[in-house]
């Protein structure tokens, strides 16, 4: 068995932020430390800016086997959390191997993977998804005996995904399940993932990403949890606009608007409550408020939008408000028929 300090120069990894190898373990981060604190009051964004959705570790290498040793495991998620390891198989096709449910586990502890390559043969592409909500460092992988490991080629975004928990991921238990995951798959458009649980339209939190460079496509998922207070609905127009203003101001190549899509408690279904906050025929008629306020505000601004994302269903809510992986399914495809249109 090798193994390998996360610090190793031939490991790279795909992360928003520039990942400190300086110590002896690693985080793959997407939001600055001045997002996290300028979120301390809001408990559930600033849980989330810690997740590494969307981040992964990439290289070449020939070893049957692989495994990921992780510290400081916590989970933020009722439904199952996992991982997975992609590699490039010759025809480039990508073969994903899942984890098991990893919120069995907590602290530290290794994660294996079969990869299905055999030692001495062609060096193929691998890419280790970390969990979209669960949080952890990274402080070593370990391979196969006499196996071989390489540098790949560094992977450059094109693609910037703002919004809320949606496109963070939760209740998708695998990486490659995940909406983001597959439309960047299918288009070949690395992603920076900023999806951010619990967020509502606030533009402080994405200005420093919007600038970092050009971007080929931004997505805005962001207006459902507009919903959860009466302020927030009133002021939908404002922060959407607040938001537009800076979209505008970056070098962007294409921009869509995804808007909040059904949810059971539309239809007076599911439960009564998520986490203490009301599923009623009130959250019902500002989510109808706060939908007909973004389709305005993306007319005036000529911003395409997507809607009907979801099913209109409401057994593939797992919680009430967010879809499992056939729900994914169908919204990973309305996203995918439209930006293919």
């Amino acid at each position: 068995m090798i193994d390998v300090p996360i610090n190793d120069e031939r490991l790279r990894f795909f992360a928003p932020q520039t990942t400190n190898v300086s110590g002896n373990t690693v985080r793959l981060e997407r939001f600055p430390r001045s997002i996290a604190q300028s979120l301390q009051n809001q408990i559930g964004p600033l849980a989330n800016t810690r997740s590494s959705s969307g981040c992964f570790i990439y290289f070449l290498c020939d070893s049957p086997w692989i495994k990921i040793c992780l510290k400081r495991l916590r989970h933020h998620q009722f439904t199952p959390s996992g991982m997975d390891c992609e590699v490039q198989l010759a025809d480039g096709q990508w073969h994903v191997s899942s984890s098991e449910d990893i919120r069995v586990y907590d602290g530290d502890v290794e994660i294996r993977f079969a990869t299905g390559l055999e030692r001495g043969k062609a060096l193929n592409k691998v890419r280790i998804h970390l969990p979209l909500i669960s949080t952890c460092a990274i402080e070593q992988l370990r391979f196969t005996k006499d196996s071989t490991l390489a540098a790949d080629s560094i992977i450059e975004p094109r693609w910037l995904a703002i919004g809320d928990s949606l496109t963070q991921g939760f209740s998708v238990q695998a990486p490659s399940q995940h909406w983001v995951h597959q439309i960047s798959k299918r288009c070949d458009l690395p992603c920076w993932n900023l999806g951010l649980g619990g967020l509502a339209i606030d533009h402080s939190v994405f200005e420093w990403a919007l600038q970092a460079q050009a971007w080929d496509l931004v997505t805005v998922g962001l207006g459902s949890n507009q919903v959860w207070s009466r302020a927030a609905t009133e002021n939908t127009r404002q922060q959407a606009n607040a938001l537009i203003e800076h979209l505008h101001a970056a070098e962007i190549k294409r921009l869509v608007w995804l808007l909040p899509p059904w949810k059971p408690l539309c239809d007076g279904l599911g439960p009564t409550e998520y986490m203490g906050i009301p599923l009623n025929s009130q959250a019902a008629e500002r989510l109808e408020r706060v939908r007909h306020d973004l389709i305005a505000v993306c007319d005036e601004h000529q911003i395409p939008y997507i809607d009907d994302l979801l099913p209109r269903n409401h057994r593939v809510f797992v919680d009430g408000l967010h879809p499992a992986a056939l729900g994914m399914q169908h919204y990973t495809q309305q996203v995918y028929e439209f930006l293919s249109a």
